[in-house]
């Protein structure tokens, strides 16, 4: 992967990873810790078996 894609690659894993609380604090008006976890748990999984270079 080239050092470019890699970059996009982590902004979005880490866009993904803070996108998740934010919606349900945007929902709900209240934010658990459950749903930080659950957010960081899906970041890392985009970022560790998502695709090799990201559709742009």
């Amino acid at each position: 992967m080239s050092g470019r894609a890699a970059i996009i690659h982590r902004v979005i894993s880490v866009g993904i990873a803070v996108a998740v609380p934010a919606a349900v604090f945007w929902m709900n008006g209240e934010i658990g810790l459950e749903f930080i976890v659950l957010g960081a748990a899906i970041g890392f999984a985009y970022w560790y078996w998502g695709p090799s270079v990201p559709p742009l």
